[in-house]
């Protein structure tokens, strides 16, 4: 009876709403619109790409800080780790002093304005001593801003309209933010892409910069829209502190009186325990999907970009379906089928595979022999990026690198032969035509093409030989078919799970709360790398995406055993006391 009772609360529409309250949610929504170019355009494509080509310049591939030995991308990651972490730690305290005072809107407009500022004046890092350490600090910062604004932004949702609108005000605005940061990461790809055609060195740097700076300008800019339609939530029991130490105190002492009332609020915390399980698995997807993509299948760098913008504009309309689908079934049963959706579409990752050799071209290095030389020449040879990070193919770089129209005798050959099947750092391939190698083909363990005896491949050369090679369905294509189903279900995964949390918050705790939530979220975010990190040292990268996938089935089958619906019963019954 409740459940049915429920679900026909559900089925209202917010095109019934007032239209202050329509207002209103498209301002909320704006916000999404306005602060995804940070998370794509320059945390995604842009700035972590730019920051390891100044941190080579002036280290090269590694150098060590305060005894530790740290990689451009390796201190990237752990830049981005701490901001995380830095908000994971201060969010609750500061949603606990926004609950007590109408300050929700404000540490948005502040979060925001630190985050855009620090992402334009990150254009300057050119003209310091040290921009690479210019660039990370910035982004620190910047990041701290979005991460933090997002706190508040969240906790804005309960106030807008009852709960019962949840799923769908939440997918609206993640569909608005999808296609928002689609779009301006569209143009930013295309401009760049353009000067690096057409323009000098020099001018592609300044053109990126721009880019990046056009990035806080956007992100500025559109949240006027917000912070001019969304109202502040109104406080029942406003605080009568004034001074900082004393609203300290008073938030921390609403924590504690949370975390005495976790009974009261059981299944919300219980979602929380759940949804750091899950999302613990999709995050970590996300970080170490690029990586994943290049360094075991060898997917390209335009495959890869183009796969970023199919993810974005796929998850709009994702968002929009799985809206539609909280409409009719039920917010957690929606949420719970786009888990299920990430748990087949990782089985279907891991069955990635490139396709086995089969022409000339495909392999790496290829040689003829000339009849007037009497020597190998070497006709194609991989090209390395200036902004390459591993560290294995720098080293090969340096002391094997052959350019192309290089001549080799035939001992020569037949000794970089021996390179390419037994030096360790080797991950390429190479065949020979004419000569007394002739049809000589070869291909190193390393290579992305070569599936070992283990049983964590049978899967993937199972799917490569009935479907990869007869429909010659190439790496780079495989990777987008991943941006197409992946979009589809990341909006609805992260909009619906947002909705089920604000379904069970009580508006006079929304950001306190939401607090919490950030802290999961951004706990998770920086966590599950490391879990990964670790199953991929003690044995390889394939198992480390089976142990991200099978976090996500617990957390899927813990979450369907959750009622939300009571949880939002509890809500109801707080805000109307």
């Amino acid at each position: 009876m409740l459940r049915n009772l429920f679900r026909k609360q559900e089925k209202d529409s917010i095109s019934s709403l007032s239209d202050d309250k329509k207002r209103a949610i498209t301002g909320w929504c704006m916000y999404d619109w306005a602060n995804s170019a940070f998370f794509t355009s320059a945390g995604t494509a842009i700035f972590p790409i730019y920051f390891v080509i100044a941190f080579q310049a002036t280290f090269g591939s590694r150098t060590e800080l305060f005894g530790i030995t740290f990689t451009g991308s390796s201190l990237w990651a752990l830049g981005v780790s701490m901001s995380a972490l830095f908000v994971a730690l201060t969010s609750p305290v500061l949603g606990a002093i926004a609950d007590t005072k109408p300050l929700k809107k404000t540490f948005l407009k502040y979060y925001m304005i630190m985050g855009a500022l620090f992402t334009i004046i990150s254009f300057f890092s050119v003209y310091v001593a040290n921009s690479w350490a210019w660039l990370i600090g910035c982004y620190f910062i910047a990041n701290v801003g979005a991460a933090g604004a997002n706190v508040f932004y969240n906790s804005l949702l309960p106030s807008l309209a009852p709960s019962r609108y949840a799923s769908e005000i939440s997918t609206k605005g993640y569909a608005y933010g999808y296609v928002g940061g689609g779009l301006l990461l569209l143009f930013h790809l295309i401009i760049i892409q353009g000067a690096r055609i057409y323009l000098e060195e020099s001018a592609v740097d300044l053109v990126t910069r721009i880019c990046i700076v056009s990035v806080g300008v956007w992100w500025f800019g559109w949240s006027i829209w917000t912070l001019k339609t969304v109202p502040e939530p109104e406080i029942e029991n406003e605080s009568t502190k004034t001074s900082v130490s004393e609203i300290i105190l008073t938030a921390f002492s609403r924590l504690k009186q949370t975390f005495s009332e976790i009974r009261k609020y059981k299944y919300l915390f219980t979602f929380l325990i759940a949804f750091y399980i899950f999302n613990d698995g999709v995050q970590t997807v996300l970080s170490v999907a690029g990586a994943y993509g290049a360094d075991v299948l060898g997917v390209d760098l335009l495959f890869n970009m183009i796969t970023i913008l199919i993810v974005q504009f796929v998850a709009a309309p994702g968002s929009t379906l799985f809206g539609w689908l909280a409409y009719r079934i039920g917010t957690k049963e929606a949420l719970v089928i786009a888990l299920s959706g990430w748990v087949v579409i990782i089985i279907f990752v891991l069955g990635f595979a490139p396709l086995k050799l089969t022409k000339n071209s495909d392999y790496d290095y290829q040689f003829s022999y000339s009849q007037e030389t009497k020597k190998y020449v070497l006709d194609s040879a991989p090209e390395f990026s200036s902004t390459e990070e591993n560290i294995d193919i720098i080293t090969w770089e340096k002391n094997y690198h052959l350019e192309k129209g290089t001549e080799l005798e035939e001992k020569e050959l037949s000794k970089f032969m021996d390179i390419i099947s037994n030096e360790t750092t080797s991950s390429f391939s190479l065949v020979v035509v004419g000569g007394e190698s002739d049809s000589t083909k070869l291909v190193s363990k390393n290579h992305s093409s070569s599936l070992s005896d283990s049983w964590i491949d049978l899967w993937p050369k199972f799917l490569r030989d009935t479907l990869w090679q007869p429909l010659n369905i190439q790496i780079g294509f495989q990777w987008m078919l991943l941006g197409l189903f992946s979009g589809l279900v990341l909006g609805g995964s992260q909009a619906l799970a947002r909705s089920c949390f604000s379904m069970m918050t009580p508006i006079k705790k929304s950001a306190e709360f939401f607090g919490f939530y950030a802290f999961t979220m951004k706990a998770s975010s920086v966590i599950g790398p490391l879990i990964y990190v670790i199953a991929v040292n003690s044995s390889n990268q394939k198992l480390g995406v089976l142990i991200i996938w099978g976090l996500i089935v617990v957390g899927t089958i813990y979450l369907s055993t959750i009622n939300v619906h009571k949880g939002a019963l509890v809500a109801e019954e707080e805000n109307n006391k």
